[in-house]
């Protein structure tokens, strides 16, 4: 799945078009199974990284190892789509240049960083900030952040039975259209409900700064399509 949450709201509203690999979480609260692999803590080494103008440490680390125990949690429904991504402690470089702080979380497909330019070393990443991990929220930012995953890797190309008209993503989508919010964080957010294991005090930033909720009906069909899509 941020401070300065109208910011935030804009900046989404602003980008969502031309952006559309780049997820955000904003930093105010808000992803061992041998599938995944057991990611090595010293991995992210990314040589051409530039410092975020706003002065945030980029590749942090020092909270890389909780960050990977929260990720070798991650349901083996949703692991299809985590395949070959690299999970990273620390400040996404286009994230923060735009918000001017660091973002709990960001998946990033392409490569994006603070010059605008895309097609990095980095692309096909997950950043989760320190200050997520501090909060005690990691599990639900990485569920948030997995579930822009999925949406990107998974429901794209993927078809309900009788309805190959549109696909998954499109489908689903319509469930999440709201004035204010951009439906693809709201369907991230959905994630949280549908796969957490603590029903308590979920941190579900989109839906709660945007007064949403989804209905029963919408969180299992969320769940019969990534049952579906990651055979």
């Amino acid at each position: 799945m941020f401070a300065a949450s109208k910011l935030l709201a804009f900046l989404t509203s602003l980008f969502a078009t031309v952006l559309l690999t780049l997820i955000i979480v904003t930093p105010r609260g808000e992803a061992d199974t041998p599938s995944i692999g057991n990611p090595s803590v010293g991995k992210a080494e990314f040589r051409l990284l530039h410092e975020a103008v706003s002065g945030h440490q980029i590749i942090d680390g020092r909270h890389q190892k909780e960050v990977l125990r929260v990720v070798n949690t991650i349901p083996e429904a949703l692991q299809p789509a985590v395949k070959g991504i690299e999970f990273v402690n620390g400040c996404h470089p286009w994230t923060t240049k735009e918000l001017g702080s660091c973002a709990f979380g960001t998946y990033d497909a392409e490569g994006w960083d603070s010059d605008d330019t895309r097609g990095h070393e980095w692309a096909n990443t997950i950043w989760i900030s320190s200050q997520a991990v501090r909060t005690g929220k990691v599990p639900d930012v990485v569920l948030h952040e997995v579930g822009h995953a999925v949406i990107h890797n998974l429901f794209d190309d993927c078809y309900f039975p009788q309805q190959a008209e549109e696909s998954v993503k499109e489908l689903l989508l319509r469930s999440f259209v709201h004035g204010g919010a951009d439906p693809a964080e709201l369907l991230a957010d959905a994630f949280v409900v549908a796969f957490s294991t603590d029903s308590d005090d979920l941190h579900t930033y989109y839906f709660e700064d945007f007064n949403f909720e989804a209905s029963r009906e919408v969180i299992l069909k969320l769940r019969a399509a990534v049952w579906l899509c990651s055979k």
